[in-house]
Order: structure tokens, then sequence, then C-alpha cells
């Protein structure tokens, strides 16, 4: 099993069949976009349980219970740069036995993560993660990895929306429009992985932004990044993608 790690979100929601492999494709140094390899020195060192940048959390007492101090001890090393590869990754072992505080804690982080960051929340009962957690996560229990990371001929669905509404920031309204018809035929976890996807594409487009200086550019990622943040606290109300693309199209029209 591969992942397309040119399309990896900053946080997902998986079980133990994915995750272990997930968080050795987020470390493999392979060149090309299929991960992991099996063959590299940070797959060889993430098969041995040895990686540096390969972060596992787990409860360590008979309480069964991940604490906020753990969390915390997570947020304090995030913000580091990895040791030896491209990005970290932090997987959260039966993620549903974060506590309340721990859970809020996280929910910090995921809000603003780094970008060379991924979370790997294991679970078979996601629906213990506060809804804030879900629906800042993509659900792997929902879509297999073959069908959402895998490369194809061509992009795929979501790959697509997500061009056209980066485009339609630039002032094409039709294009929006034409994006927002597309997004409302998208089901629930198909409309979490496009505001996930989009704006991980709205921080890159800002960091490429602020070195060529064109504040007009910036002032419309900026606005659109607030107006997809909004949308993902409308999800957790269970707004229903419908009314939420209406939203997002009223927002940056």
């Amino acid at each position: 099993m591969s992942f397309n790690t040119e399309r990896l979100s900053h946080a997902y929601i998986t079980d133990s069949t994915f995750a272990n492999t997930l968080a050795m494709a987020v470390v493999c140094s392979a060149p090309d976009g299929k991960k992991p390899c099996m063959s590299c020195i940070h797959c060889d060192k993430a098969a041995r349980n040895i990686h540096p940048d390969i972060t596992v959390v787990k409860h360590i007492d008979n309480k069964h219970i991940i604490s906020v101090d753990q969390i915390r001890e997570v947020k304090k090393d995030v913000y580091l740069v990895p040791n030896d590869a491209e990005k970290k990754a932090y997987l959260i072992e039966n993620a549903d036995s974060m506590n309340i505080n721990a859970q809020n804690a996280l929910l910090q982080v995921l809000e603003e993560p780094p970008a060379h960051t991924v979370f790997i929340l294991s679970t078979n009962n996601p629906a213990a993660l506060l809804p804030t957690i879900y629906s800042r996560c993509v659900d792997l229990k929902a879509h297999s990895p073959e069908d959402t990371f895998e490369d194809s001929d061509g992009p795929n669905e979501l790959d697509t929306i997500v061009g056209d509404f980066m485009e339609a920031l630039t002032g094409n309204n039709v294009k929006l429009m034409e994006c927002m018809f597309s997004i409302d035929k998208l089901d629930r976890h198909a409309f979490q992985i496009f505001l996930a996807l989009t704006r991980e594409k709205i921080i890159q487009t800002l960091k490429e932004s602020s070195r060529t200086g064109n504040p007009d550019t910036s002032k419309a990622l900026v606005q659109a990044e607030k107006v997809i943040i909004k949308a993902g606290e409308m999800m957790d109300l269970n707004v229903s993608p419908g009314h939420i693309s209406g939203f997002i199209c009223a927002s940056v029209i």
C-alpha cells in the first residue's frame, strides 16, 4: 500500500491498518510521489521503530488515558524542525483515549499546524473525538488510501475542484459558480477533504505570494482562509455542505 505524499493533509483519522504505513510514508525519502518505498534509510528506521521524526503517543498507565500533559509535550516539540526527514509524523494511538483537556490542547495545534508536521490519529471510535478535532482531519476510514492518495493518469475530482476554487479567488466569478456547483455534489466526507486540501493550498500560495510581494493576492488569500476556517466550524454544527458552499460563494465573491 502506498500514498501520494504530494497530497498529504496535516491530520488524519485512521485505524491501525493504515496508521503505521502512513507514518512511514510521511518520512520516506523516495523521489516520486508514491510512498513508502520500503527501501530508503527512513523507511528502514521507521520499520525498526527508531526514526527520530516519528513520535508515537499512547497511554502510559493503567488508566488508559492520554493526558493533557502528554499532548503539551507534543506541542513543545511540534514546531521544531525535523531531525532527518522533510516532515515529522505524530502518531496518536487509541486517540479516543485522549481526555477532553488533551483533545482541546491538540485542537490548538491542529488549527495552525506547522507545514512540516502530519498528525495521525489512530482510533476505532472516531465518534469519541470532539467534532472540532474530527472536522480538521481527513478520515481514511471513509476513503481508502487507493481512492484518496494513489497517483492516477490525471487529477482526481477534488484536485480539480480545489484548483477551480483557487482560480476563482482571482476574481473569476464564473469559475466560482462552476466550482460551487461541483461542491454541492460532494458528500460530507468528500466536502471535509475539500476544505482541508483548500486550506493547505491557500497557505502554500500565501507563502509564495509573500515572496513575490503581491499585497492584493495576499489579502484575498487571507480572507479566503478565514472563510474556509468558518466553513469547518459550520461542519461542526452539522450544517449541510450545500448551505456551506453557498456561504463560501457569498463570502469570497
